[in-house]
């Protein structure tokens, strides 16, 4: 069992915070990103507007410092991934966009590089609510709150769209390539259904998976742990499975409160920060069995529990420490804690 877990940092983000992506390159791996969400109830029209802040912080583990670098008006943020090998950010929005950012690590800020509006099959409002990327970052996937999810193609010139496919039959929560096989995606959504689409014939899912009693919220693809894919769900569960045997999962576990975010540890692939909404953040460990234990849980918040990452950096004096971010919506919270790990692999 990991050790207490020690909360080092806590930052009012103002606005509903919502999603927290750390920065996986070097020499920036001090700095992540923590989106916000927020209805402007004064505006004077028969819907509130949704507006956001993009909010840019630094945390040194070996000096403890910790401080916001940048702040950004935008709309309200969904979700947002950095390219798998570039210093750049795409964040997905309440108006239906991804906004990509170039990172200056010398002056660490965040500089404006384009902005695709993904493609709507009406008038009607359409949200963008996730976004992934491939692992050789020339692709990246959005989906959306009408159940469609967007292929884009990337280049020197950013974003550009290359197909739109219809998903789900309501919203698509959540979306990811296959971390081993460049050519599988999944999409999840609302109405419960896990599918399963290779990127070379987007007509209709390879296979559709009905294993969920609520709708699928998160996807993880395992790298370090061939064809083997982790999804949360609106039902507590967290589930893992073997994509060449999708009938049934291979394990399933009640983390309670409906489970929105699964982060790996860098560090220690075994170990996956799972964001559980009306409950807490949890880290479990995913065994050789594919079985999952919790090794420790995060009750700093008391409101919806939805953004967390890991951090990439580490104290060279503490080999065993890691470190994260988490983040709540109506109590706008964000907190920066450490976890010492048992040293024992699982």
């Amino acid at each position: 069992m990991a050790s207490k877990i020690n909360t080092l940092h806590s930052y009012d983000t103002l606005y509903s915070a919502d999603s927290i992506e750390w920065c996986p390159h070097a020499p920036s791996q001090h700095l992540f990103v923590c989106g916000t969400y927020q209805l402007d109830k004064e505006e004077e029209s028969s819907k509130a507007g949704r507006k956001g802040r993009l909010l840019l912080f630094s945390y040194r583990p070996d000096s403890n410092s910790f401080a916001l670098e940048q702040s950004i008006e935008t709309a309200a943020i969904l979700d947002q991934k950095w390219h798998p090998s570039r210093p750049v950010l795409t964040v997905v929005n309440a108006s239906g966009q991804a906004v990509t950012y170039n990172l200056l690590p010398t002056e660490e800020q965040l500089i404006p590089m384009d902005t695709l509006t993904i493609e709507k099959e009406s008038e009607e409002e359409q949200l963008a609510l996730s976004i992934d990327w491939n692992l050789q970052g020339d692709k990246a996937l959005i989906s959306d709150s009408k159940g469609g999810v967007t292929v884009l193609e990337f280049d020197e010139r950013g974003l550009h769209q290359r197909d739109r496919f219809k998903a789900h039959s309501f919203e698509a929560w959540t979306c990811a390539f296959d971390r081993t096989d460049e050519n599988i995606l999944y999409t999840g959504g609302d109405d419960t259904l896990l599918n399963i689409y290779d990127i070379r014939c987007l007509e209709a899912p390879v296979m559709k998976n009905k294993c969920h009693d609520a709708g699928v919220t998160s996807l993880l693809s395992l790298r370090h742990r061939e064809n083997l894919l982790a999804t949360g769900s609106y039902d507590d569960q967290l589930r893992i499975f073997d994509r060449r045997a999708m009938k049934a999962p291979l394990s399933r576990t009640n983390l309670g409160g409906g489970v929105w975010r699964l982060k790996p540890n860098p560090h220690r692939p075994d170990w996956i920060l799972c964001a559980c909404m009306y409950h807490n953040f949890s880290i479990v460990s995913l065994k050789e069995d594919q079985s999952v234990v919790i090794e420790s849980e995060y009750f700093e918040h008391s409101s919806i529990c939805y953004g967390c990452d890991w951090s990439y950096a580490s104290d060279g004096s503490k080999t065993d420490s890691y470190y994260f971010a988490t983040c709540s919506f109506y109590d706008h919270k964000l907190c920066l804690a450490e976890i010492k790990s048992d040293n024992k692999e699982s």
